[in-house]
């Protein structure tokens, strides 16, 4: 994706339901302290438990991260300029995550050929954000199919148009209005023969194969995004005059390929997440996916985006992707919304996706976050509206299940409950950590904590704060506020988001088309 106009400002969406006290009250206040090493930090590889995102010890994890996607020269993010102050400046605004960008076209510049160096800058890359505690999604990205259309993704030696007229429209119009757009994805999703015979499909297997052989083993890789923002080539219509979408087409044409993606990358890492995404068409709010959980895998899941016409319809989105995991139960991440500095826009996606307990990553670090990719991080070069509207506190590992979350970014005040037994229904210890990020721009003069059914392990106004469970409690509340504030009463907070699992009608499969490829070179 790319820079997209700015929708107006809403209300955080927070719900506060009032239930008694569970347990004894616990406090913690002074001055501001320097950051250590996170006590209870996720411990890899990550798994899930249905919807929720999993560390090795079973600690559901809720993380909030940023974009990094380089599109054209120097794709390499180093040689662009991301370095060391880059990935403090966000592990300090307590971020956990970056969704970094993969381009096919540089990674097979010539069918069949990896380039192994290309692997090894990303690589370098995920070693810079682990070495600052940061996981990383690794996202094979594309905008507009490829370079053969003046943007990013697929090789040019795999585009396939049909002789289909190349309109030159730009972003973000050139799906519905360029004709050699859609028939390049049709002849993707028709896996049609392409150089030497060998079909377009099998060709990408080979890149997947080859990310999978790289990246094995590696606990910093939380997972693969398997394509960014599909579009569902020449038979687009029904994917957005119907309300359930189009799940001929999902079935017919993501889930073929997405189990091809994931077979090639299983033949060497058997354990990281893999995550579909539905078409481009979902993230208007206008309609469902019926794509199945990559490949039938265990540990596969969804990737989605919040890209709406009107403010209004993000809620849909959202409801449309918690409605999807309660049907399949794969595993769910927001891997992309926001790209605007519109702090008041911000204020309002994040508290969406906060009220839902819905992890995500923003669009994007080198668009809005910083000013110059290759001056270091720090000073005038930070945008510092933007990160500080980011900068949310949050809980990053949860032992137990999450129930609700809010926080006010006028008044400091931040609430998070959870259930001490976890999502696949057993009991964590009383030791067990739940940890969560009260970084320095969400309060930077301190914060005062108080914690109902647990108790505070951490030292004061640490940028994280750790809590374990009291004996015996069924459920946890804590609630912060600035130093000095007495913050909220104490009441429970619930997400009002509730699952539920839509039927779609039983369609037909999609017939591929038949035309024979014309090769756009």
């Amino acid at each position: 994706m790319r820079r997209r106009r700015a929708v107006v400002a809403g209300a955080a969406v927070a719900v506060l339901g009032l239930l008694g006290p569970v347990g004894p009250v616990a406090t913690a206040s002074g001055a501001p302290a320097p950051s250590p090493a996170a006590e209870g930090a996720p411990v890899g590889p990550v798994g899930h438990e249905g919807r929720w995102l999993t560390d090795a010890t079973g600690r559901v994890l809720l993380p909030r991260g940023v974009n990094l996607v380089r599109k054209t020269e120097p794709l390499d993010p180093a040689a662009a300029g991301f370095d060391d102050d880059d990935a403090q400046l966000l592990a300090d605004a307590g971020f956990d995550v970056v969704r970094l960008g993969i381009e096919a076209y540089a990674l097979m510049p010539d069918p069949g050929e990896i380039d192994e160096g290309y692997l090894d800058e990303i690589a370098a890359t995920v070693d810079v954000l682990a070495a600052h505690g940061l996981l990383v999604l690794l996202d094979f990205h594309q905008d507009g199919w490829g370079p053969a259309f003046r943007d990013n993704g697929f090789p040019v030696w795999m585009t396939y148009t049909n002789g289909a007229t190349d309109t030159g429209t730009p972003f973000p119009l050139y799906y519905l209005t360029n004709p050699a757009i859609q028939n390049a994805f049709q002849s993707f999703w028709d896996d049609v023969p392409g150089p030497g015979g060998v079909r377009l499909q099998d060709r990408a297997a080979q890149w997947f194969e080859a990310v999978g052989a790289r990246f094995a083993g590696n606990d910093a890789v939380l997972g693969y995004d398997l394509l960014n923002e599909p579009w569902p080539g020449t038979t687009w219509l029904p994917c957005v005059a119907q309300d359930q979408g189009c799940p001929d087409l999902d079935r017919a044409y993501l889930d073929r390929y997405y189990a091809t993606a994931t077979a090639a990358l299983r033949r060497h890492d058997p354990d990281h997440l893999v995550l579909g995404e539905p078409w481009v068409l979902f993230n208007f709010g206008e309609s469902t996916t019926a794509i199945d959980v990559p490949g039938g895998d265990p540990a596969g899941g969804m990737s989605f985006h919040v890209y709406t016409t009107d403010p209004s319809l993000d809620p849909a989105v959202v409801q449309h992707a918690v409605d999807w995991t309660d049907c399949s139960g794969g595993a769910l991440l927001n891997t992309e919304f926001g790209a605007t500095g519109d702090v008041a826009t911000l204020e309002r996606q994040t508290g969406l996706f906060e009220s839902a307990l819905v992890p995500w990553t923003f669009w994007s670090y080198d668009e809005q976050l910083v000013h110059d990719l290759g001056a270091p991080a720090t000073g005038a070069n930070v945008n510092d509206a933007v990160v500080d509207a980011l900068a949310r506190p949050h809980a990053v590992a949860v032992a137990g299940t999450p129930r609700g979350a809010a926080y006010d970014p006028v008044g400091g005040a931040f609430q998070f409950s959870w259930s001490t037994t976890g999502p696949d229904g057993s009991r964590f210890p009383d030791d067990a950590v739940t940890l969560l990020d009260v970084n320095a721009r969400a309060y930077p003069g301190g914060y005062d904590v108080t914690v109902e059914g647990g108790q505070v392990t951490s030292a004061p106004n640490a940028p994280h704060l750790t809590v374990v469970a009291d004996p015996g409690a069924d459920r946890v509340l804590v609630t912060v506020g600035r130093a000095g504030d007495p913050g909220p009463a104490a009441t429970d907070v619930v997400s009002p988001v509730a699952a539920r699992c839509p039927s779609f009608p039983a369609t037909p499969a999609a017939t591929p088309t038949a035309a024979a490829p014309a090769f756009t070179g």
